[in-house]
């Protein structure tokens, strides 16, 4: 009898420390979008954190990645529902900057991702080096080229930190180490694949020489691609994009671009709740978390670890 009474205290202690582990916390997210399938790997990433931790999490963001005004009242609108942290991809890094310090007076814990903003208040900036991945950009289409030649730049979002870091961290390099490559300045293109192509498109026809092209995310890249299919300049204009779809998979591997930087979208995206979580649990966490980059090219396309990193869960 007493060793049943025992059991019984011991499930009853047990039950009463799973109830008070089991946070539940409100860990809402706050994208720079959810068209791209890049967002999209981002939001599974964060599911899956949350699920694990035992918290609720939900995913919002603006139709397109020009929408500042949209994302500024999503994020107003989120934190009306008071939740315990905000995970946060800014599309300014100035304008949502005084959001970030409302936030931090409802004591509501914040951590941002891809794109951060001009403060020091979230806790941690969960996201791949951008500027390192420029670089690495800029080495690629500098192999492509033999190091000589003029380049062009189709970046996303002016003002968005991501797009300021790869394009200056591209630009940098090119300076550093190749002398004989010049750069033309950098033409936005709201990372729309129309703009980015039409933006090409004008590109080349004013630069006849122009010998490679650097797009700075998933939308430059399908519109740059779809720029140089269209106008049968396939390896004439080498081209390095940024992200991955299927789309520029295939574009990949028709010679229509010969590499891309691909981030680790479910990375950033699991990464950020648990950088969130832990500190609502009063854990340290780094300030910056950085999410490496690998460059894809038609040699490693088909290697087991490029195949996990563009199809996390599988091929659909």
């Amino acid at each position: 009898m007493k060793t049943r009474h025992f059991l019984s205290a011991l499930s009853l202690l047990a039950l009463m420390t799973s109830s008070a582990l089991a946070k539940d916390f409100n860990l809402p997210v706050v994208s720079k979008g959810f068209q791209h399938e890049f967002w999209q790997t981002v939001k599974m990433g964060t599911e899956a954190a949350a699920k694990e931790l035992g918290d609720k999490t939900s995913y919002v963001g603006p139709a397109d990645e020009t929408q500042i005004a949209e994302q500024i009242q999503l994020v107003e609108n989120t934190m009306a529902q008071k939740p315990n942290g905000l995970l946060l991809a800014a599309l300014d890094e100035n304008a949502l900057a005084p959001l970030v310090e409302t936030a931090n007076s409802r004591g509501i814990k914040v951590v941002t991702f891809d794109s951060g903003v001009n403060s020091a208040i979230p806790a941690s900036f969960v996201a791949t080096n951008n500027r390192k991945a420029g670089a690495g950009a800029a080495d690629a289409l500098a192999e492509q080229l033999g190091g000589k030649g003029k380049v062009g730049i189709i970046a996303h979002v002016a003002g968005t930190s991501s797009a300021i870091e790869r394009s200056e961290g591209f630009s940098a390099r090119m300076k550093e180490k190749y002398p004989d490559i010049q750069v033309l300045p950098v033409q936005y293109s709201d990372g729309d694949p129309q703009k980015a192509m039409d933006k090409t498109i004008d590109m080349v026809q004013a630069n006849p020489d122009l010998a490679g092209i650097y797009a700075t995310n998933e939308g430059s890249t399908l519109g740059v691609a779809n720029a140089i299919d269209s106008q049968n300049l396939k390896g004439k204009i080498k081209v390095i994009g940024f992200d991955s779809t299927e789309a520029i998979i295939n574009f990949l591997k028709n010679g229509v671009i010969q590499g891309f930087m691909v981030q680790d979208a479910f990375q950033i995206g699991y990464q950020g709740i648990k950088a969130l979580d832990a500190v609502l649990s009063g854990q340290t966490v780094p300030k910056q978390i950085d999410i490496p980059v690998k460059y894809v090219n038609a040699k490693n396309l088909d290697t087991p670890e490029i195949e996990k990193l563009l199809h996390p869960l599988g091929k659909k």
